[in-house]
């Protein structure tokens, strides 16, 4: 999206925010906004978006971004990352190295989601939003923890 358009959506969005509600009416509740931009994860459905784009995941690679989401900014190895997405350490280490190649492949090669810790494993980059939104029971509404970039 051009950076332009995105500011003066965000513009928009926050003066709509802004408004009070009209006379007799009630909020259903507070409004939060995730940046377009964003990458989002709905564990309920199992879906990925990028933009306006749904992004196809394997059930692994679908697993393996949704660990990595719930821990950011903590670098997981290899080994933690078999035992909590694969649920044991048949497979070996570098099973988990041709999934991240893989899930990096249809994020886009240019997109840094997830980095390589050398010697270590693998964490978040801190260069883009990931947001994991949750439905609540009760209603259509939207949990979320979101991972924000650190500049």
């Amino acid at each position: 999206m051009d950076a332009d358009v995105r500011l003066r959506l965000i513009a928009l969005l926050e003066r709509l925010l802004d408004e009070p509600p009209a006379a007799g009416t009630h909020p259903a509740g507070p409004v939060e906004l995730v940046d377009p931009a964003a990458l989002r994860i709905y564990p309920d459905s199992r879906t990925v978006f990028l933009g306006l784009a749904e992004i196809a995941l394997t059930r692994r690679e679908f697993d393996l971004l949704l660990c990595l989401a719930g821990r950011p900014r903590q670098v997981l190895t290899r080994e933690q990352l078999l035992d909590q997405v694969w649920g044991h350490r048949r497979s070996g280490p570098r099973s988990v190295d041709v999934h991240v190649r893989r899930l990096r492949a249809k994020l886009g090669d240019d997109l840094p989601v997830v980095r390589t810790i050398h010697g270590v494993g693998y964490r978040l980059d801190g260069a883009v939003p990931v947001a994991v939104l949750r439905s609540n029971d009760n209603d259509s509404h939207y949990h979320r923890s979101v991972h924000v970039p650190t500049m």
